[in-house]
């Protein structure tokens, strides 16, 4: 598992596929951008129904740029970052 995570953070390219493919499934206007609205969307498909102000707090958080819109490269970051957090769990696991 190390070295698939490992892997995966050395690819420039990882994930490129499924998140486009995440976002097509929640992009209401094929922009490959979530707005707000799909944001909330997404995320009540994921986790069930959560609060506005927490959707607005999260989406904030991720749109670095502040265009109004998640766009993959922000989306990638947020993943990166998750499996940075896993891999460094997993290596202090074993001992790394």
């Amino acid at each position: 598992m190390i070295q698939v995570l490992e892997r995966l953070l050395n690819d420039d390219t990882f994930l490129d596929d499924e998140i486009k493919k995440e976002i097509k499934q929640y992009d209401n206007d094929g922009n490959l951008k979530i707005d707000r609205t799909e944001f909330q969307t997404m995320l009540n498909s994921y986790l069930g129904t959560i609060s506005e102000d927490e959707s607005s707090e999260l989406f904030d958080d991720i749109d670095k740029d502040r265009s109004g819109y998640i766009e993959i490269n922000e989306l990638k970051r947020v993943l990166r970052n998750q499996i940075m957090l896993e891999l460094d769990r997993l290596k202090l696991e074993n001992g790394m």
